[in-house]
């Protein structure tokens, strides 16, 4: 399928949950009347499931592994009145996020750098649509995650 969006901006979130995974944003996602998963990818942690979570049972092989969600070629439902030019992105976590994590953004934010030409990565608070909302995501200093990708 050819890509007709002009990409031009990553936007970066947290799921402000400690698990998850894509099938489970789907979910939640289809119940907020979305028809797909709202992020292109989702960076997991070691709990994609809430039952890793309360049981305190961690994954380690799912922690940094990069699932895709939406196609690229199709608009995102991530950050209101800015997902037509974008790619959301989705940390899996609230205020901790992990060094695989880091490392497997920083690949992917490259690779998709490379792809189309991007130059703008913005956290999803930056946006006045997420301020509104009283949004905070990602949960991480955005000029300080520039710096590391």
């Amino acid at each position: 399928m050819h890509n007709n969006r002009k990409i031009d901006t990553l936007i970066i979130h947290c799921s402000a949950t400690e698990f998850g995974n894509r099938s489970l944003f789907k979910r939640w996602h289809h119940a907020r009347g979305w028809d797909d998963v709202g992020y292109h990818y989702i960076i997991l942690n070691s709990y994609p499931h809430k039952n890793k979570w309360t049981g305190k049972t961690p994954d380690f092989t799912s922690d940094g592994k990069i699932e895709k969600g939406r196609p690229e070629e199709l608009i995102g439902a991530h950050t209101r009145l800015h997902n037509d030019n974008s790619i959301g992105i989705c940390l899996v976590g609230d205020r901790t996020f992990t060094s695989k994590q880091f490392l497997s953004l920083k690949k992917l934010v490259k690779r998709l750098q490379k792809k189309y030409k991007i130059k703008t990565i913005k956290g999803h608070y930056e946006y006045d649509t997420a301020q509104e909302q009283g949004k905070t995501c990602p949960n991480i200093d955005m000029d300080w995650l520039r710096g590391l990708l």
